[in-house]
């Protein structure tokens, strides 16, 4: 690494307990912050970051918590922590905590003072992380380095965390972004040919779908969603009629625009035109997966973790991965595209400098490569694209080819408060209705929308100050 600089905590006491809503980062008005938190210990140097005066760095040992532990990933971990060891001489103890007891263990950690040097966390946790000092900026990190990691971490991510918190905090450590999974063997067979650029819209993609389908050899041509998580890839495409957007300025849901409601009837037609099983109506992740790589379906829309299975039970001529299609009204590229957790750097740490050389290593190419093949994860770093996985005629360039689209837009989701009833059950218990005809189009978005509406309004009156999420884009 080049020079270091990084922000150390210097505040006298620890904020204690879970902090909500209180003035823990001590920012004005204008964004600016008067907490002596946000002054900066600077490491010059060249080569390796050096270690605090008067220590050597065969003599710091970090502590790194894992909080998605797996056999897997603690001996990819453990196999990391071993080369860096040699590297720099800097042991690293390897600690995991549970996923469903994450958020607790963590925040007891913080309020005792006991949290590690470097660990993994989830986005959400960000608010109550920063307002309780407990997480490190890396700011001069970011910008020294932005032009390494592909543009949606330092276009999108990073802009974002400095709008909501002041500054940056993390690295993403992979992600999720989705794509259209096809049977390449079955396009081959039939002589189709499939639509680029901004003719790769979704009524072309609909047009893939009726043509891989054929009944009489057991083929259809989409593993089509319609139980929980069914709405989610349908929200994409009725973001293409609404600019990107779920509310209004007001808090006023737009999914229930007559283009949504005609584009949601053309989604929905596949089902009810018999161009995927019938019993798909009550299929979840797994269903779609299966089926697509068991030869029974020939397309499937959902995340690049799916590409795991297919290297698993399909040939590589057999599959292949196209972009989400664009948008018709602006060839805008909508795309979910999440990191399920983040490296970040404890406030407690005694080793800020040895942690952020740490966190970086964790981020070279060949590492966060040999991470991402785990989980069907897309790397971080640009560089990887001369990696054959990644790269031009690799099973996962259209992934991250869409992660440095400029027209790659990320849309907001359903919004700020807690919807999981509505995702665990109501979005595709009202889609049913209408696949199963018993209620119209209309009146299916109309619910959708008006629950929306009612919990981003309330959440709106309940936070004054808090505005709508706009698209991100890379532009």
């Amino acid at each position: 690494m080049k020079k270091r600089v990084i922000a150390v905590l210097l505040a006298a006491t620890m904020v204690m307990g879970m902090i909500s809503g209180c003035g823990g980062s001590n920012q004005k008005a204008d964004g600016t912050t008067t907490d002596k938190a946000a002054e900066a210990a600077k490491t010059e140097g060249t080569g390796e970051s050096k270690a605090a005066e008067g220590t050597k760095q065969s003599d710091v040992s970090l502590r790194f918590i894992d909080v998605n532990p797996s056999p897997q990933r603690q001996a990819y971990y453990e196999g990391v922590f071993e080369k860096f060891k040699g590297e720099t001489g800097i042991t690293v103890a390897y600690e995991s905590v549970p996923w469903d007891d994450a958020a607790n263990k963590l925040t007891v950690l913080g309020t005792s003072g006991q949290l590690p040097d470097v660990m993994t966390t989830h986005p959400l946790w960000l608010g109550q992380f920063t307002e309780s000092n407990w997480v490190l900026p890396i700011d001069d990190y970011a910008e020294e380095h932005k032009d390494e990691f592909v543009d949606i971490i330092s276009k999108s991510n990073w802009v974002n965390e400095k709008e909501n918190y002041g500054h940056i905090y993390t690295i993403p450590d992979g992600f999720m972004v989705k794509g259209i999974f096809y049977r390449k063997d079955w396009v081959e067979e039939i002589g189709y040919k499939i639509p680029t650029g901004d003719d790769w819209t979704y009524d072309a993609y609909f047009d893939l779908i009726k043509a891989l389908t054929d009944k009489d050899n057991k083929r259809y041509g989409n593993s089509f969603r319609g139980a929980r998580g069914a709405f989610d890839p349908l929200l994409a495409y009725l973001q293409t009629f609404t600019g990107g957007y779920v509310y209004d300025e007001e808090g006023n849901c737009l999914l229930n625009k007559p283009e949504c409601v005609e584009a949601f009837e053309k989604w929905c037609a596949i089902y009810k035109d018999g161009y995927v099983p019938e019993d798909s109506i009550n299929w979840g992740f797994v269903e779609m997966v299966d089926n697509f790589t068991g030869g029974l379906t020939g397309t499937i829309s959902n995340d690049s973790e799916v590409a795991v299975a297919c290297e698993t039970n399909m040939k590589p001529e057999q599959w292949g991965v196209l972009p989400m299609p664009v948008s018709t009204v602006d060839q805008k590229l909508l795309n979910t595209s999440s990191s399920p957790y983040s490296y970040t750097i404890s406030a407690q740490s005694k080793h800020p400098e040895e942690a952020l050389q740490l966190m970086d290593y964790l981020v070279k190419p060949e590492n966060n490569i040999e991470y991402c093949k785990m989980g069907g994860l897309i790397p971080i770093k640009k560089e990887a694209s001369k990696d054959p996985t990644y790269g031009e005629d690799g099973p996962y360039a259209a992934f991250l080819n869409q992660l440095n689209n400029p027209d790659f837009m990320v849309p907001p989701m359903y919004g700020p408060f807690n919807y999981t009833d509505l995702h665990q059950d109501t979005f595709h218990a009202e889609m049913q209705k209408y696949l199963l005809g018993k209620q119209s189009a209309e009146d299916v978005l109309n619910n959708i929308s008006n629950e929306l509406t009612k919990r981003m309004k309330e959440y709106l009156a309940a936070n004054e100050g808090s505005t709508i999420e706009s698209p991100r884009t890379l532009q």
